[in-house]
């Protein structure tokens, strides 16, 4: 009797054993290497894998912790040294996994030592694919997409190993031309909507991989999708667990400013104890907020550091620096730094001189806006509009001002009209960021066939690849 009621509790606890988690010292592990400190998660690994080399587990986290840590690593780099040390640094982390790889004999794993393995294909799969190795790429995805397979076969609940799988359905979407090819060849040739699909499920239901899951959510929506404002939940809830993580919360802190929430920037940038946010992220601030002497001051801040600037940081940099010593009349300080403008800004810069009056006018619309001003404020703003007739550029930095002035204020009618003005405007920017908030209402709102018809035919010239895979949405609502 005895023997048969064991039996029965090992085969119960066996059918309804819990879904693996992170114990206290992966959880250190975790901690550690989403915080960005890379050092003391490396150490903890290796401790683990002294005591057991066989298993995959501890290679996994350490891994992991490797990957974020090269990120950072090519970000210092010189950005004329980049491109050789990305190579040096991949050649690192691919010899790595492969090492791990052909040491470890998988005959007897569990299914959680299965994931782990699994998932170190994953990583090899991503950095070849980094290094454009696509074939090599795609042949560890492959592999990383059968382990991930198995283990929902043994057990559907495990949806950690949904991660996987939903980045090589969705990334492998994206692919073109030769890239396509392969990845077709070998049977990767992925869906947009299951991979998206897949990453939700790993990012609600799983245990092990909340911070992968929440970065390549984060990746996902606010660089590949164009859609930033569905990356800030996952923002939010990522540094609410991990607050330390200077990359992602300066990421978030531009993140906002980009959609205008500027007043949750400037609370991120006052309560930022630890010096997280950095000096570019500030000069930008103060630059939206009208303050030219804190903008100047952390423009010139960010030019101490400027190899390690986010791409086009520098010019922006420096412009802000510029254009607010001009306000200030800082002749001096224009003086030095006008000549190291980019072309792009030097012909904002002449613009402004040129057109004085409306510059400063626009400058305070997009002041009040930033400040939350109320409608009613606004709009008797507006009424000392100066002639824009003979100023296309300033006509067109109108519209989406006033565009995004009345989308933040859920009066999507009134956008739309602004918006579709800015669509026909000369600049590039503009265009996209029109079109953007034009995708947008006719997603939270529903408009005639006509106007989507119209818009996808805009997105289809624009040629702009976040444009056309946000533009699926539109498709798919309207059943086009």
């Amino acid at each position: 009797m005895i023997k048969k009621l064991l039996f029965l509790l090992i085969f119960t606890s066996i059918i309804s054993g819990k879904p693996a988690e992170p114990g206290p010292v992966d959880q250190r592990i975790i901690q550690y290497t989403f915080n960005e400190q890379y050092d003391l998660a490396k150490k903890l690994c290796q401790d683990q894998i002294n005591i057991n080399q066989t298993s995959p587990k501890y290679y996994y986290y350490l891994i992991n912790t490797k990957i974020f840590e090269y990120y950072q690593k090519v970000a210092e780099l010189d950005p004329s040294k980049r491109d050789e040390g990305r190579k040096t640094l991949n050649k690192e982390i691919i010899n790595y996994c492969e090492n791990i790889i052909d040491k470890i004999d998988d005959s007897n794993f569990s299914v959680e030592n299965k994931f782990y393995y699994g998932t170190i294909y994953a990583y090899l799969a991503r950095i070849y694919g980094v290094d454009a190795s696509w074939w090599s790429a795609f042949k560890s995805g492959k592999k990383a997409k059968n382990y991930m397979q198995e283990v929902l076969k043994a057990d559907p609940k495990f949806y950690d190993a949904y991660l996987v799988l939903g980045m090589l359905e969705y990334y492998a979407d994206r692919m073109s031309g030769v890239t396509g090819f392969i990845a077709g060849v070998l049977g990767l040739s992925g869906s947009r909507e299951t991979g998206l699909n897949y990453l939700k499920l790993a990012y609600d239901n799983g245990k092990l991989t909340f911070g992968q899951t929440s970065l390549t959510m984060i990746e996902v929506y606010s660089s590949l999708e164009g859609n930033e404002y569905a990356a800030l939940p996952f923002f939010e809830k990522f540094l609410d667990r991990f607050p330390k993580n200077k990359r992602t919360l300066n990421a978030y802190c531009q993140t906002l400013m980009n959609l205008w929430e500027v007043k949750k920037a400037g609370e991120i940038i006052r309560s930022d104890k630890d010096n997280l946010i950095d000096d570019y992220a500030k000069a930008r601030f103060y630059d939206i907020t009208g303050n030219p002497a804190l903008a100047i001051q952390h423009g010139e801040k960010a030019l101490l550091n400027e190899k390690t600037l986010y791409r086009g940081g520098a010019n922006a940099s420096r412009y802000f620096i510029v254009i607010n010593s001009w306000l200030n009349g800082d002749n001096a300080r224009v003086k030095k730094y006008e000549p190291t403008l980019s072309d792009r800004f030097k012909d904002e810069l002449l613009s402004a001189r040129k057109n004085e009056k409306e510059f400063r006018w626009l400058r305070e619309l997009s002041i009040d806006i930033a400040f939350d001003k109320s409608a009613a404020d606004v709009e008797q703003f507006l009424k000392s509009k100066p002639d824009f007739t003979r100023l296309k550029s300033f006509e067109d930095e109108y519209n989406l001002l006033i565009g995004v002035f009345y989308f933040r204020n859920n009066h999507f009618d009134k956008a739309e009209q602004y918006f579709d003005r800015a669509v026909n405007s000369t600049g590039e920017r503009e265009r996209y960021s029109a079109v953007r908030y034009l995708i947008e209402i006719y997603l939270k709102q529903t408009v005639g066939k006509a106007k989507v018809e119209n818009l996808l035919l805009i997105i289809d010239n624009l040629a702009n690849a976040r444009l056309s895979s946000r533009s699926r949405d539109l498709v798919k609502k309207y059943n086009l």
